[in-house]
């Protein structure tokens, strides 16, 4: 099944980009310049994946993203010319996924489009957690060491660990390997929001490497006792110091 997207932009050349790069990404895609419009089209349409401008007429982005968030779980990524601090953590308390400012590149964009995971639909129930990974089957918890996956979200000891989507996928990979390696194809393999049969491109693997980096910082601010290795440039496993 082909996935959808919705573009909420007022700028014709960045909603004319953004359509290339979604396109090219497998989605079949729609958009609007009012944040009032695209309320009303991410409704129609349920998409898999909203990009979200904040500065648009109607209402704000964030109004846009508030809004959504009581009656899909469509994937928010805002794509902002604000970027002074704390406008990301405005875009997250909104219901969004991911934030990521203008200018930006192209292949950045794709990258984050390929780590998307999969996404279970609620219907018109509200989504509850901006943190989704693939779960196993029955929801098992998963444990290395000091981390952990309860189903709901991970945690240190017992502490909570905040990730992204992208990053939390990564994570939950490794946990699920149990210190076994796996190879970066593999783990971009396992958290793609659609099963495909073709080897990962440059960009899903770039997004692996990326989450990794961000990664081994939460672990360390976190004082984790368990590390991500590099296993010869080829793959990662989990360590515990």
């Amino acid at each position: 099944m082909e996935r959808t997207a919705v573009i909420v932009e007022d700028q014709a050349d960045i909603r004319s980009l953004l359509t290339a790069i979604l396109e090219s990404s497998g989605f079949a895609v729609h958009s609007t310049e009012n944040g009032l419009d695209a309320v009303e089209l991410i409704r129609d349409v349920s998409p898999d994946v909203t990009t979200l401008d904040v500065n648009i007429p109607g209402i704000d982005g964030f109004e846009v993203a508030r809004r959504v968030r009581g009656f899909s779980d469509t994937y928010i990524i805002f794509i902002s010319a604000f970027v002074e601090p704390g406008d990301a953590e405005r875009g997250r308390a909104a219901g969004g996924d991911e934030y990521l400012g203008k200018p930006f590149r192209p292949r950045d964009l794709k990258a984050r489009l390929a780590a998307i995971p999969s996404r279970r639909r609620r219907g018109d129930s509200p989504v509850l957690d901006a943190i989704t990974v693939p779960a196993e089957p029955g929801g098992a918890d998963v444990t290395f060491a000091d981390v952990s996956w309860n189903g709901a979200g991970f945690r240190i000891a017992d502490a909570p660990l905040v990730t992204t989507p992208a990053d939390g996928a990564v994570l939950r990979a490794l946990l699920d390997a149990q210190g076994r390696s796996r190879t970066k194809g593999e783990i971009a393999t396992a958290i793609r929001s659609r099963s495909r049969s073709e080897e990962p491109d440059a960009d899903e693997v770039r997004a692996v490497e990326r989450s990794v980096e961000s990664l081994r910082d939460a672990l360390a601010s976190a004082r984790s006792s368990v590390r991500i290795v590099s296993d010869q440039g080829t793959g990662y496993r989990l360590d515990q110091a």
